[in-house]
C-alpha cells in the first residue's frame, strides 16, 4: 500500500532560507530547460529522447547535486511517457508543462530516497544534500548537508520514496511530500477493548449546522457545533466572488484568489481532522468498538441551495467520510459502518411517534411531550434502528443526558481555530507555540529514507 506523508519545513536561519531558495530555483530551471527542448522536438515531429542529458548534469550538479539532477530528469521522463501513453489510448492530452505560475518559476525540487534523512521527535528535522558550488558559496563543510526544521504529524511508516519539496508563494511556506511504500499506520493505542462484553456502539448523525451528534449505547452524548465556521466559510466565498468580478475579461484567477481558496480549504480540513481526533479520544474513554455513521446521500437533491453548500462545499462529506474511516478503522481498529439516515430526525426517540415539530435545532413530540435537540435525536434513532441490542440500543443511562421531558443539556463543543472545547469553557487561550525554530533537535524517531 502506497501513502504520502505531507508536512511543513522551515529553514533555521536566513542563510539557510536563501540556500534553499537557490536549490529550488535551480531545480525548476532544470525542469523548464529540459521541457522546452523536448516540447520543441515534439512539435517539430522529432524524437524527444534524442539529445544528451549529460550537459544538464554538468550545468546543475554543482548547485543541487548529481542525484537531484538525476531525479528531476527521471521525473520529466515519467511525465512524457505518461503523455504518450494517453495519446496511444486516444485521449486528448497536452504535453508536460513548465514549472511556472504567473510567469514565475514554481520553486520545487526532488530528493532521491537515499539522499535525505528525516527524523521525528520532540524536535524534528530534515537533512538534504547540497551541491559543492553552493557549499563553497555558503560555507558548508564537504560532508555537511542543509538541515531544516520539520513540522507536522506523519501518519505512515514504511519505506520512504522520492521526497518532493515546494515553496508556496501564496502562503509563504515550504512544504514536503514523502511517498511511503508498504505503508502502515503509526499506531499509538487501540480503541478496541479486550472483552467484547464491555464494548459499546456509537451512532453519528452528521448535519449541516451541527457537524456531528453522537450517542452511545451507554447513554453518553456529544455535539460538535458548526454554524460559526460555516458563516466564516461563506464570507470567504463571497470575498472570492467579489475578487473574481474585478478581474479582466481574459483572467479567471489571481494569486489573491488562490490564497483565499487555499485558506478556506485549509481551515475546513484542520477543523475536520481535529474533530475526528477529538472524537477518537472520546470514543476510547467509553470503550466504543463500533461506529454507525449516517449517510448524507439524501442531501444530494435537497431543494435548499444553502444546505447543499454546507454539505458538499463547507462540510465536504466525502473527505470527512474517508478521514473518519482512515483514523477510526484503519488506525485504531474501530469498525465504521455507513447507514441510511433519512427520516432519523422524524421520529420520537421515546414513544416512536411521528407527530413531531422541528424548528432548526429544536425537536418536539406532540404525542408524548418529549423535547430535545434534533441532531441528537437523529443519532439516538440511528443507534436504535441499526444495532442488534434491542431496547438496550436506547441510551442505557437515561438520567445522564435527559430529563423526564427530554434531553438535558448535551455537552456541546465549539471550535476556537485550534481545538474543540466545551461551550462553557473559555476558548480565548493562546495556542501553544510548538515551533522548534531554535534549531535544537532531539534524536527522536527516524523516518526511513
Amino acid at each position: 500500500m502506497r501513502r504520502v506523508n505531507t508536512f511543513e519545513i522551515r529553514p533555521l536561519s536566513e542563510r539557510d532560507e536563501i540556500l534553499l531558495f537557490e536549490i529550488l530555483d535551480a531545480s525548476a530551471s532544470l525542469w523548464n530547460e529540459l521541457t522546452y527542448r523536448r516540447r520543441q522536438a515534439f512539435y517539430a515531429g522529432e524524437d524527444i529522447w534524442q539529445g544528451d542529458t549529460g550537459r544538464y548534469r554538468s550545468k546543475y550538479k554543482g548547485t543541487i547535486g548529481a542525484a537531484a539532477v538525476q531525479q528531476v530528469i527521471r521525473r520529466n521522463d515519467e511525465a512524457w511517457r505518461g503523455f504518450f501513453g494517453l495519446l496511444e489510448e486516444g485521449s486528448d492530452a497536452n504535453p508536460p508543462g513548465y514549472w511556472k505560475d504567473d510567469e514565475q518559476r514554481k520553486l520545487r525540487t526532488l530528493v532521491r530516497n537515499d539522499q535525505y534523512t528525516l527524523e521525528w521527535g520532540k524536535r524534528s528535522r530534515l537533512e538534504i544534500p547540497v551541491g559543492l558550488d553552493l557549499k563553497e558559496k555558503y560555507g558548508l563543510g564537504y560532508n555537511e548537508r542543509l538541515r531544516l526544521e520539520a513540522r507536522g504529524d506523519p501518519r505512515w511508516t514504511g519505506k520512504g520514496g522520492r521526497l518532493g519539496l515546494v515553496y508556496d508563494r501564496d502562503t509563504d511556506s515550504f512544504r514536503a511530500r514523502q511517498p511511503v511504500e508498504n505503508a502502515t499506520r503509526r499506531r499509538r493505542e487501540s480503541l478496541a477493548t479486550v472483552s467484547s462484553d464491555d464494548d459499546a456502539v456509537a451512532a453519528l448523525d452528521i448535519g449541516a449546522n451541527n457537524l456531528v451528534a453522537v450517542t452511545t449505547t451507554r447513554g453518553d452524548q456529544l455535539l460538535y457545533h458548526g454554524r460559526p465556521q460555516f458563516h466564516r466559510f461563506r464570507r470567504t466565498t463571497e470575498r472570492i466572488a467579489t475578487l473574481q468580478s474585478r478581474l479582466g475579461p481574459e483572467k479567471w484567477t489571481s494569486r489573491r484568489i488562490r490564497r483565499h481558496y487555499q485558506q478556506r480549504s485549509d481551515r475546513r480540513n484542520h477543523l475536520q481532522d481535529a474533530l475526528i481526533r477529538d472524537l477518537r479520544e472520546w470514543l476510547r474513554d467509553r470503550n466504543v468498538s463500533s461506529v454507525i455513521v449516517g449517510d448524507l446521500g439524501a442531501f444530494s437533491s435537497h431543494w435548499c441551495a444553502r444546505v447543499n453548500e454546507k454539505v458538499h462545499l463547507f462540510w465536504a462529506y466525502g473527505r470527512f467520510q474517508r478521514r473518519l474511516r482512515e483514523v477510526l478503522q484503519g488506525e485504531y481498529g474501530i469498525d465504521v459502518r455507513e447507514v441510511d439516515e433519512s427520516g432519523s430526525s422524524s421520529q420520537c426517540p421515546r414513544c416512536g411517534g411521528q407527530n413531531i415539530n422541528r424548528c432548526k435545532d429544536t425537536f418536539q413530540c406532540r404525542e408524548c411531550g418529549f423535547e430535545g435537540h434534533s441532531d441528537v435525536v437523529g443519532s439516538e434513532n440511528l443507534l436504535f434502528e441499526h444495532t442488534d441490542c434491542g431496547s438496550m440500543a436506547r441510551p442505557a443511562a437515561p438520567d445522564q443526558n435527559r430529563s423526564g421531558e427530554g434531553h438535558r443539556e448535551v455537552p456541546r463543543l465549539e471550535w476556537d481555530d485550534h481545538r474543540w472545547q466545551r461551550r462553557d469553557r473559555s476558548t480565548k487561550e493562546n495556542p501553544v507555540n510548538r515551533s522548534t525554530w531554535n534549531g535544537k533537535f532531539a534524536a527522536g524517531e527516524s523516518g526511513t529514507a
